[in-house]
C-alpha cells in the first residue's frame, strides 16, 4: 500500500514577502530553502519542533545550526516559548484541516449510513439482502473510504499560502506593515496582536492562562504599560516577544488583571533606573537603555554612543 501523503499550497508570489526577502538578503537561497524545509517538518510533527534539537535539524537539512536559529529568532517567521517553536499559520491550518477532515468524514458516513438504513427499511426483496455478503461488504467499505478521501482532498485544496500571519479578511480594519515589516504606531500593533487568534491561543497556553477571555486583557495591559513607559516597537515579532516576556514576569510576580500597578518601571514616576531587567539589548524605557545586562542612562552618552545605539 502506498504511503499516505499530505500537502500544503505554496503561492508562486511568496518570494516577494518582505520577511522572506530579508532571509534572502542575510542567508541567501540556502536560508529560504531551509525555511520551507522547516515548514514541512512542522506539518509532519503536528505543528511543533523542539528548540533543543536544532543541531539535529541542521544535520538533517545539511545546513548550519546558526542558520536554523537565525530563521527561528531573527525574521518574525516563527514563535517560541523557550522550549519549542511553531508557525502560527501552520497551527491554524492544521487545526482547520483536522476540523474539515472530521466534518467531511462525518458527513460522508452519514450519507452512506442513511442509504443503508433506507435499503434495510425497504426490506421487500429477500434477494437484496444477499448483496451484504462478506466480499460485497468489504468492497462497499472501500468505496466509502474512497469517497471520504476525495471529499477531504478537495476541501484541502482551499488552503492558502503558509505564512507567519493569520490576518482576518477585513483589510480595512487590521493595519498592515510597510515593505520592511514595520508598523506606523503602537496602536496599530495592538490591533494586530488582538486580531491574531492562533497566536493568542498559543500565548495563553504557554503562560498557563486558563481563561481565553483573559488573553486580550493581558495584551491591552501590556500596551498600556508601553504607553506609560515610553516603550515603542515597530516590528510585530518584537511586540509579541516583549508582550510574552512582560506578561510572564507579571504572573511570576503574582500580579493579576485586577492589579492597578502592573510592575510599571519606577522611571515613569521619578526618573530612577527601572526596577525590572530589560528583555533584550537595546530596549528603551524613558532615558534608560538596556545594554550589556544592565540599564544605562542615555543622557550621559556621547554623540557617537547615541548614533551607535540608534538614538539619533
Amino acid at each position: 500500500m502506498a504511503k499516505e501523503s499530505f500537502y500544503f499550497s505554496h503561492d508562486y508570489g511568496s518570494r516577494n514577502d518582505p520577511k522572506l526577502m530579508k532571509v534572502l538578503m542575510k542567508l541567501g537561497q540556502e536560508g529560504k530553502g531551509v525555511y520551507w524545509d522547516l515548514i514541512e517538518m512542522l506539518y509532519e510533527q503536528g505543528g511543533y519542533l523542539m528548540l533543543s534539537d536544532c543541531d539535529s535539524y541542521a544535520f538533517a537539512l545539511r545546513t548550519s545550526e546558526e542558520c536554523i536559529t537565525s530563521l527561528i529568532n531573527d525574521f518574525g517567521l516563527f514563535e517560541n516559548d523557550g522550549e519549542k517553536f511553531w508557525s502560527n499559520s501552520v497551527m491554524t491550518r492544521l487545526n482547520k484541516r483536522e476540523a474539515k477532515s472530521q466534518k467531511a468524514k462525518e458527513s460522508a458516513f452519514k450519507r452512506w449510513n442513511k442509504t443503508d438504513s433506507n435499503a434495510n427499511a425497504s426490506n421487500n426483496n429477500a434477494n437484496a439482502l444477499q448483496t451484504k455478503s462478506a466480499p460485497n461488504a468489504i468492497k462497499e467499505s472501500k468505496v466509502k473510504e474512497s469517497k471520504v478521501k476525495e471529499i477531504v482532498e478537495e476541501e484541502d485544496k482551499e488552503e492558502n499560502l503558509v505564512t507567519d500571519t493569520d490576518y482576518p479578511s477585513d483589510d480595512a480594519i487590521i493595519p498592515k506593515p510597510n515593505a520592511w515589516g514595520a508598523y506606523s504606531s503602537m496602536d496599530d500593533l495592538e490591533k494586530v496582536l488582538l486580531s491574531h487568534s492562533a497566536w493568542q491561543a498559543d500565548f495563553g497556553k504557554s503562560l498557563g492562562i486558563e481563561s481565553t477571555n483573559d488573553v486580550p486583557k493581558w495584551i491591552k495591559k501590556f500596551f498600556s504599560f508601553c504607553n506609560g513607559s515610553g516603550k515603542i516597537h515597530e516590528k510585530e515579532s518584537d511586540a509579541k516577544s516583549h508582550c510574552h516576556s512582560w506578561t510572564r514576569r507579571q504572573i511570576e510576580l503574582g500580579k493579576t488583571l485586577d492589579t492597578s500597578n502592573l510592575a510599571i518601571p519606577q522611571e515613569t514616576m521619578n526618573g530612577d533606573k527601572p526596577s525590572i531587567p530589560g528583555t533584550k539589548s537595546g530596549e528603551l524605557i524613558g532615558k534608560w537603555i538596556w545594554l550589556n545586562n544592565g540599564w544605562r542612562n542615555t543622557t550621559t552618552f556621547t554623540d557617537h554612543q547615541k548614533r551607535r545605539n540608534g538614538l539619533v
